[in-house]
């Protein structure tokens, strides 16, 4: 049976090598398959049983009549025939000795009377036709009275009935292997169904991933197979997300050192010729005034940020150069307060601690650092405050401002290259914040807090 199982299921492979088998087929079709052919064999195994049980309950029968017969001491008459074939549910003829039949339970019969079976042939075996009816024929020998002329007795029994006891027998297990067979078929294609569904919606939101969309939240399912699959799906989902988040990341960064370069040769021929001629204008007032060393100031700290941006945009770094607080929050106050004023824009320094004996590892990274944060606060807000203070190995930058922030579209990504609400902004700013925090060894985040934003910088700091 398993080896028919098989012919037919690699038929069945063969006849639909291209073509989709849902799971329903899969799942269905051997189940069923076996179902039949269990329910088949029970049927066959059950036909063969019963032929068994009938052969043994017509020799048991056949004994009773025989030692009923063969020692009986009334001779048999007509109506004895007739009512020893009622009791025993048979057909009864009676022979002499010249073997013609002398009483028989059959009426009518037609064409030559049948033959007295002789005794060399097994009981039962011989089968014998009477009026289109097959019977089983047994011979009974027994000793008569002088007044009985009947010798040998031929017990008939119906074949047809016995056909149908065994078709009977067969038919209560196939039939209860058939409605098995619907009922199982019911209930696995109502779980089978269900099985489609949640691998159906799985297979809905893996089209979503491979398109791209990461954002994808499988529901919860249950748990089994299914569900630690949907588990599965959800965390590749999840690292597909962030391996694309630095993927955008890296290829920002690497735009940002490109246009870095081609920036920075521009703009240190700018400052050049801007340098050169504040300097011949101080030459020629031969008393500098506030403005022209403010300016003069300015230009070398841009020169400074164009010279880091030449070495970024080769792939080097500059080496740190360790400097205290008090000395990178000078130059960048100094720097814009000048701004400030111009701009309209009240702004307030509270410095707390010995920021002259902090030492951060790199002081141009600081400043830069903090002079973009306030810049950004400069163009957003009326009112803005940097509040510094020391403590132990640790230092704190707020800068805090009564602006509107930046808008929910932006807010999870302005640290990132190229974020920007601003329709002249190219996004770099906070980005360069990032870095030089980054490269401080401290940390950069940003909050509302009473309708203020507020930038916050922890950077670690030595004590000289």
């Amino acid at each position: 049976m398993l080896r028919s199982l098989r012919l037919v299921a690699g038929r069945w492979e063969r006849d639909l090598p291209n073509r989709f088998r849902s799971l329903r087929v899969r799942l269905l079709l051997p189940l069923l398959t076996v179902a039949l052919f269990a329910s088949i064999a029970v049927a066959i195994g059950s036909y063969a049983l019963a032929e068994g049980w009938m052969r043994q309950e017509l020799a048991t029968r056949h004994q009773g009549i025989e030692a009923t017969l063969s020692q009986a001491t009334f001779p048999l008459t007509q109506p004895v025939i007739d009512s020893l074939a009622s009791l025993t549910d048979t057909e009864l003829l009676a022979f002499d000795d010249q073997g013609r039949i002398v009483a028989s339970s059959l009426r009518g019969m037609s064409g030559s009377p049948i033959a007295a079976p002789s005794d060399d042939r097994a009981p039962l075996t011989e089968i014998a036709t009477v009026n289109g009816r097959s019977y089983r024929v047994a011979s009974i020998e027994r000793s008569r009275l002088a007044s009985d002329r009947t010798s040998r007795v031929a017990v008939l029994f119906n074949e047809d009935d016995l056909r149908a006891k065994r078709i009977r027998a067969a038919s209560l297990p196939l039939l209860t292997g058939l409605s098995t067979i619907v009922l199982l078929t019911s209930v696995t294609y109502s779980l089978t169904n269900r099985l489609i569904g949640r691998l159906s919606r799985l297979q809905q939101q893996v089209n979503k991933i491979a398109e791209g969309d990461f954002q994808t939240i499988l529901p919860p399912g249950s748990l089994d197979e299914v569900g630690l699959l949907s588990s599965s799906i959800q965390t590749m989902s999840d690292q597909l997300r962030r391996m694309w988040a630095t993927l955008r990341r890296q290829q920002g960064e690497k735009l940002l050192h490109q246009m870095a370069g081609g920036l920075s040769h521009q703009l240190r021929n700018s400052i050049t010729g801007a340098r050169m001629a504040v300097e011949l204008h101080v030459r020629q007032c031969q008393q500098p005034d506030e403005a022209s060393q403010i300016a003069i100031a300015q230009l070398d700290q841009t020169e400074a940020y164009v010279k880091r941006l030449l070495l970024a945009a080769s792939g080097k770094q500059e080496a740190d150069q360790p400097r205290t607080m008090s000395e990178c929050l000078s130059e960048v106050r100094d720097t814009l307060s000048a701004t400030a004023r111009h701009l309209n824009v009240a702004l307030s320094w509270q410095l707390e601690g010995e920021l002259n004996q902090m030492v951060v590892s790199d002081g141009p990274s600081l400043a830069s650092a903090v002079s973009n944060l306030v810049l950004n606060a400069l163009q957003a807000a009326t009112e803005v405050s940097v509040m510094v203070r020391a403590d132990g190995n640790v230092a704190t930058i707020a800068v805090v401002d009564n602006g509107p922030g930046p808008p929910a579209s932006v807010a999870d990504e302005i640290f990132e290259p190229f974020v920007t609400s601003k329709p002249e902004g190219l996004g770099l700013g906070l980005p360069v914040v990032a870095e030089s925090v980054r490269r401080l060894g401290g940390t950069v985040s940003w909050d509302r807090v009473s309708h203020h934003t507020q930038f916050s910088m922890s950077i670690p700091v030595k004590r000289v």
